[in-house]
């Protein structure tokens, strides 16, 4: 099943040299996408716009779970969080198996545990706790290796891959390799446009394609 990112232009009225426009774009839809990019290259923007579009009714709604987190983490604790986004009562048992799985101990005691008193890791997994418990068919992740150990990467890694494995479409914002290296298609981004975009293995093995271009961190 293939996955179509339509056009996706932003314009800045600062008199700043910097514009997103991209065509719309056909990926296999095999895994998940990786987008890659300098700094300032519009990665995030790129996640903003198609967020943006599809809340304002185009088809299936993207959930953007942003790089920073204040921008996300509005409630006290991941109990009163995901009340507060669903309305409704939770389900316990689900989000305690969530934080499990997300590599925290005492899982049933962070239910309560203040995010104002975790770690920038911390608040990072807790944070994908709660896009998980909310299971979207569509999700964009802006650097959610930030702050997060490579250990606890390699559990976020396996939970992304059964999501594809269940049919959802999954867009990693990431500067690191790994993250690359197992996505099924890569978008290349340079200054707010498409560089390249195609399959993850055919772009890796080609000898003109250089990590460092777009920012990309081996270790």
């Amino acid at each position: 099943m293939s996955l179509i990112i339509p056009a996706l232009k932003k314009l800045y009225s600062d008199n700043s040299d910097f514009n997103l426009d991209s065509d719309e774009l056909t990926l296999s839809g095999e895994g998940y996408t990786c987008i890659i990019g300098k700094n300032g290259s519009g990665k995030s923007t790129f996640g903003e716009a198609l967020a943006a579009l599809s809340v304002a009714g185009i088809e299936d709604k993207w959930y953007y779970l942003p790089q920073h987190l204040d921008r996300f983490l509005f409630a006290e604790n991941v109990r009163d969080q995901l009340s507060a986004l669903l309305s409704q009562q939770i389900e316990e048992a689900k989000l305690v198996s969530l934080i499990e799985e997300l590599g925290f101990s005492n899982a049933a005691g962070m239910l309560e545990f203040p995010f104002l008193l975790m770690s920038g890791g911390e608040r990072r997994r807790m944070a994908l706790v709660c896009v998980f418990y909310l299971d979207p068919t569509h999700l964009i992740l802006d650097e959610p290796e930030i702050g997060v150990t490579a250990k606890e990467n390699m559990v976020l890694l396996s939970k992304l891959h059964n999501l594809t494995a269940r049919n959802a479409k999954l867009i990693v914002i990431s500067h690191n390799y790994e993250f690359m290296r197992q996505s099924s298609d890569i978008i290349c981004l340079i200054n707010g446009k498409i560089a390249k975009a195609g399959r993850t293995q055919e772009l890796i093995s080609d000898p003109l394609f250089k990590l460092d271009e777009y920012g990309v961190r081996i270790n």
